[in-house]
């Protein structure tokens, strides 16, 4: 059997196993197979607000973002975000602690001092049945037991007093004393607090303290709750406020506050017990299985120097199953969206790669641009696939290759070896960029979105193989690969910019089956490229002329004399009427 025979059996077969699964995926019911649960809902997170020029600010302006951890038994799925004037660092080089946290910037260009708007969108399902071990070991983290003290000799967080939750006030520790005694069980003082709490009045006063709920007598969810935790705390009882959200589908989602407490329950174990002193629910078994757990401190979703508006939406959607079969269990299992909400993240990542090489592949081997490799242009396309960032960075990209290969040059006379030398270009690289960031800061633009997501490595490999290509073939050459590799970056960028595009490979990987099949298809291509007929043109219109006319030129230029071109039939005639 030939090889491109074996290579077109090759891939078909891979296209039919690909399409096979499609269909067998979406007949069972094995789209966004996620873990089994209460109630599936998509929330958005609609921020608005103004940041202050950076300009003469002490600190950088910025907005911090918190967003609902993956565990206990709500995982979240599906996040996304869509800004046009904000920006974040991604990866771990733009994570803080905790990891739901995210800190926005102004957009290079943008000018957020006029307003800005940042959605946020993730799907949750509630009351997840099959909770995954990345969502274990989260839960594990979140709700390990509380120290009493911390590194200075301090009461811990869950226990200090703070000027929200006023614990150590004469009268939290008089009304503790009263309600919940001087001693005796942490859980029956806890509930007996949560009952005092719980019959206060209503009072629509927003951003009250502890002290200001006891003094009026009554508060909303924030002062019910931050006066229930000054009194646990008074009592020795690590307490905490959670933020959340509460989703009821006949009503829209509402931001809420409540109170978890380090106590030990009835089956003898220590462990974070809930209650909501606004409604009036205690306890874990009896816990509503519509509360979203935002955050676990006292503080809002949002925050910045101008306090930004906050509006929720979300929708229900259809929930699985109770009683899923085998087959939807092995689905759930397989599914991406059973990962960790950053490892989600990374995963659109890694699944658009392999388009991105398809688009090179396509440039290389049908149109024959030239780059360097396959991996740099796909690698900055899929970088800058947010055409608002693509000005900047492929400006950043294209002076600092150029800078790098002045350096190099200059290099080039001390001879040194290969490991010494591409360290240099790396420090020397780092300090162009340091130069360039200082520059930008100075006049008003942050860079730092850019710099720290760009691979500084693969800016050094640039300037080797620039240099590379022109000791070789000149610098006409190393130019020429230059611009079709930023040409070919662009088009990455504009072709898998779409949301959609992700979104499907991710909810369907078996795709990248069908990608396979394409890059073996285009693996045994063999016929001319685009440049390549204008290239050759001479060539090909030889191929095409009469016999007489090719005999001819051979025996002129047998002669040594040049052959002339063949006429056209019509000139040919008119010569002859003549």
């Amino acid at each position: 059997m030939s090889r491109t025979r074996l290579t077109a059996l090759t891939a078909l077969g891979l296209m039919v196993v690909s399409v096979a699964v499609f269909v067998t995926r979406r007949e069972t019911g094995g789209v966004d197979a996620g873990p089994v649960g209460a109630s599936v809902w998509e929330v958005s997170i609609s921020v608005r607000g103004e940041l202050p020029p950076e300009k003469g600010a002490k600190k950088t302006p910025r907005l911090i973002l918190n967003s609902p951890p993956d565990f206990r038994r709500q995982h979240v799925t599906d996040v996304s975000w869509k800004s046009d004037e904000l920006t974040r660092p991604e990866g771990r080089a733009g994570a803080r602690s905790p990891q739901e946290q995210s800190a926005w910037r102004a957009r290079p260009g943008a000018h957020p001092e006029k307003g800005y708007r940042l959605t946020y969108t993730f799907q949750v399902v509630l009351g997840a049945n099959y909770p995954s071990n990345a969502m274990a070991r989260r839960t594990k983290q979140l709700d390990a037991p509380p120290p009493k003290t911390d590194a200075a000799g301090q009461p811990g967080k869950t226990l200090r007093s703070t000027p929200r939750v006023q614990s150590g006030r004469p009268e939290v520790e008089a009304l503790a004393a009263e309600v919940g005694g001087t001693g005796g069980d942490h859980l029956e003082q806890y509930r007996q607090f949560h009952e005092y709490v719980a019959a206060l009045p209503h009072l629509n006063t927003p951003g009250m303290t502890a002290l200001d709920c006891l003094r009026d007598n009554g508060g909303d969810d924030v002062g019910k709750s931050r006066l229930l935790v000054a009194l646990c705390r008074n009592r020795g009882i690590p307490a905490r406020v959670v933020v959340g959200i509460v989703l009821n589908p006949n009503a829209p989602p509402v931001l809420h506050r409540w109170v978890e407490a380090w106590v030990k329950t009835e089956r003898g174990g220590e462990q974070w017990v809930p209650a909501c002193p606004t409604f009036g629910q205690f306890g874990a078994a009896k816990w509503p299985p519509n509360y979203l757990v935002m955050r676990l401190s006292d503080g809002n979703v949002a925050s910045a120097l101008a306090p930004p508006r906050v509006t929720l939406f979300a929708r229900q959607l259809p929930t699985h199953p109770q009683d899923e079969s085998r087959v939807q269990a092995f689905w759930r299992a397989v599914s991406l969206s059973s990962l960790p909400p950053a490892e989600q993240h990374l995963a659109k990542f890694l699944v658009l790669l392999p388009l991105a090489t398809v688009v090179v592949s396509v440039f290389r081997v049908l149109i024959g641009t030239r780059t360097y490799g396959v991996f740099t242009p796909a690698l900055l396309g899929l970088i800058f696939r947010d055409l608002r960032n693509l000005p900047w960075g492929l400006g950043i990209f294209t002076a600092t290759v150029l800078v790098g290969w002045l350096f190099r040059k200059l290099l080039d006379r001390y001879h040194l070896l290969l490991i010494p030398r591409t360290a240099v270009m790396l420090t020397l690289i780092v300090l162009f960029l340091l130069l360039v960031l200082g520059a930008t800061a100075r006049a008003g633009v942050a860079l730092t979105g850019y710099l720290a997501l760009f691979p500084i490595i693969i800016l050094t490999h640039m300037v080797e193989r620039f240099w590379t290509l022109e000791a070789e073939d000149g610098v006409r050459s190393s130019f020429r690969a230059l611009l079709g590799t930023v040409m070919v970056s662009i088009v990455v960028a504009v072709a898998l910019s779409p949301e959609a595009v992700g979104r499907w490979v991710f909810r369907y990987p078996e795709t990248l089956g069908v990608v396979l099949a394409v890059l073996l298809l285009l693996g045994r291509y063999t016929g001319y490229r685009l440049t390549e007929l204008y290239r050759f043109q001479d060539v090909i219109e030889f191929k095409d002329e009469p016999p007489a006319a090719k005999a001819e030129a051979k025996a002129l230029e047998a002669n040594g004399k040049p052959a002339e071109p063949a006429a056209a039939p019509e000139a040919q005639k008119s010569m002859d009427i003549k």
